[in-house]
């Protein structure tokens, strides 16, 4: 029995085991949000564009989302904090890293490409060209 199979067990008998992983990683999860309402049907009539927007309204808030997506990504790490998800460059969700990118990289060559070759038509001017 491998590590991973390990794990898959653990969850498996918190949540139950006849479910694929995805599923069991997401109803142990969805343990801690609010109960949901029961899914709703449209029943098409003179209101049905209402019943369909209603339906499709999201059941949790965005806290409520972010606390889920947080806890399937426990279970899914065997409770360890990915190390690969964090880099210099970041402080949480703020940009700390080097002012050069490919955003000033592409800026400076839009720049400078025609600049150059205004430079060097004004200094060819009668001998290349003109």
């Amino acid at each position: 029995v491998n590590m991973h199979s390990l794990a898959q067990i653990r969850i498996g008998a918190v949540v139950g085991a006849s479910l694929p992983r995805r599923q069991v990683l997401a109803a142990a999860a969805d343990k801690r949000a609010k109960p949901s309402a029961e899914r709703q049907t449209v029943q098409y009539g003179n209101d049905w564009y209402a019943q369909t927007r209603e339906a499709t309204r999201p059941r949790r808030t965005v806290r409520e989302e972010i606390e889920y997506r947080r806890r399937a990504n426990e279970l899914a790490n065997n409770g360890k904090e990915r190390k690969d998800l964090y880099t210099d460059n970041w402080d949480g969700s703020e940009y700390k890293g080097s002012p050069f990118n490919i955003l000033t990289l592409l800026a400076a060559l839009f720049i400078l490409v025609p600049v150059f070759g205004l430079v060097f038509a004004y200094w060819s001017y009668g001998t290349l060209w003109g």
